[in-house]
C-alpha cells in the first residue's frame, strides 16, 4: 500500500475496501494521550467515535450504544490467547458484522504475537497498515 492520509484510510473503510477493521502497527505502544488526539481527527469523518483501552475494565463502556468508529489499544498487556483477546475479537467482530467499524493499533511486536499465527485469534481478522504509511496520523 503507498501512502494515504488518515481521512482516505477512513473512506476506504466506509466503503468497504477494508473489512470494517484495520490494524496500525506503530512503532510505540500506543498510549491513552496518543489515542485521544486521534479520536478528534477521527471524529471530523464519523458521527460518533469511542476510545477502547483493553488493559482498563472501565473502558469497557465504549463497547455498548452505537458509536460508529472504535480505537482500540492496549493489546500488548494479553497474550494471544488468553481469555481478554478472545473476548476483544468476538466483541469487534460482532460489531463489525454490525456495520461499525474498528481501528486497532499496537506496536510491531504485538502485532506478531497477535496477527500472525494462525493459532491466535486475530490472524487475518482485519487489515493492516504501518503508521509510517499513513501520512496525517501524527500531525
Amino acid at each position: 500500500m503507498n501512502s494515504v492520509p488518515l481521512s482516505g484510510l477512513l473512506n476506504l473503510m466506509r466503503t468497504g475496501i477494508y473489512s470494517g477493521c484495520i490494524a496500525i502497527i506503530t512503532d510505540e505502544v500506543p498510549t491513552a494521550n496518543m489515542m485521544n488526539r486521534l479520536s478528534e481527527k477521527v471524529c471530523q469523518h464519523y458521527r460518533s467515535v469511542s476510545v477502547w483501552n483493553l488493559s482498563n475494565e472501565f473502558s469497557e463502556h465504549a463497547l455498548h450504544g452505537d458509536n460508529e468508529m472504535l480505537l482500540v489499544y492496549g493489546l500488548e498487556q494479553f497474550l494471544p490467547d488468553g481469555a481478554v483477546i478472545h473476548s476483544a475479537r468476538t466483541r469487534l467482530d460482532i460489531r463489525r458484522n454490525s456495520g461499525m467499524f474498528s481501528i486497532m493499533f499496537l506496536e510491531q511486536t504485538t502485532y506478531k504475537k497477535h496477527f500472525c499465527d494462525s493459532k491466535q485469534p486475530f490472524y487475518l481478522f482485519c487489515d493492516s497498515v504501518e503508521e509510517a504509511r499513513v501520512t496525517d496520523l501524527t500531525t
